[in-house]
């Protein structure tokens, strides 16, 4: 389900479809291989805003829930960034990495990275939904 991210189609558009796109990816939050396949699916730039979306997802159903959870929650279930930067062979400032900035000069690593991060935020989301 790749979106339409020309310069013809509006905000309103793109962020529609990502909803769209999110609330797919929660109802696969218990399938790691179909979420994964979803995700694969998609251009970096979307990649990325899906990220945003199932944060907030997470966050808002952290609070419905009554449970008390972090970003620690999450991100101890990540690839420490310089261990990334490492595997992967990149030379870019650490910041760029941890900013997302790198979705502009090298989209194809930074939409892998934001995989992994997507995976743990599946995962913290699938805990929650039980």
């Amino acid at each position: 389900m790749a979106i339409d991210t020309s310069k013809d189609q509006s905000k309103a558009d793109i962020s529609s479809n990502i909803t769209q796109v999110g609330e797919r990816l929660i109802q696969l939050c218990h399938d790691a291989a179909a979420f994964n396949a979803e995700l694969k699916k998609l251009k970096p730039r979307e990649v990325l805003e899906t990220q945003l979306f199932l944060w907030d997802f997470l966050e808002r159903l952290a609070l419905e829930k009554g449970v008390s959870f972090s970003r620690a929650d999450v991100t101890s279930r990540m690839v420490p960034t310089s261990t990334y930067q490492y595997n992967v062979g990149c030379n870019e400032r650490l910041d760029y990495c941890r900013a997302n900035i790198c979705v502009y000069t090298n989209p194809v690593c930074a939409s892998n990275k934001l995989r992994g991060t997507l995976d743990a935020i599946r995962q913290c989301i699938s805990q929650l939904l039980g």
